[in-house]
């Protein structure tokens, strides 16, 4: 992963046709001062973001600019549509019997999606209200 700190706030772009760059991991940093800032310059609020991306970003796909293709890529980012089929079908499965041997496997799973899923809900609202 590379990080990258910019003294403004990142937002996500069209990187191309099938995808967008995000930025992820904000880290917020007050009266920061580079190492080699120009004299006189004065400590200002940074912004540092974690990706694969040589700048910080992380790509994803993203056939529009839309707020539910943003939440598919990112969620995406983490799981494969075949993971989280499986995923929602284990949920199926603990439905009709709730006392299948994997039912609390499969419950920490949704769990983990679940949180997945909400982050990338909550970032795409954010940088749509910006």
């Amino acid at each position: 992963m590379n990080k990258a700190i910019y003294l403004r706030q990142m937002k996500p772009g069209r990187y191309d046709a099938g995808h967008a760059i995000v930025y992820l991991n904000e880290m917020v940093f007050e009266n920061y001062l580079p190492e080699d800032a120009p004299e006189g310059m004065e400590p200002a609020t940074a912004y540092q973001y974690e990706g694969p991306m040589t700048d910080g970003g992380t790509l994803i796909e993203c056939a529009d600019f839309s707020r539910d293709s943003l939440i598919n890529g990112l969620i995406r980012s983490t799981y494969s549509q075949t993971e989280e089929d499986a995923i929602k079908t284990h949920q199926i499965m603990i439905l009709q019997d709730p006392n299948h041997e994997k039912a609390s496997e499969w419950q920490s799973e949704w769990a983990r999606f679940c949180v997945i899923r909400q982050a990338a809900i909550d970032y795409v609202d954010k940088w749509l209200a910006e």
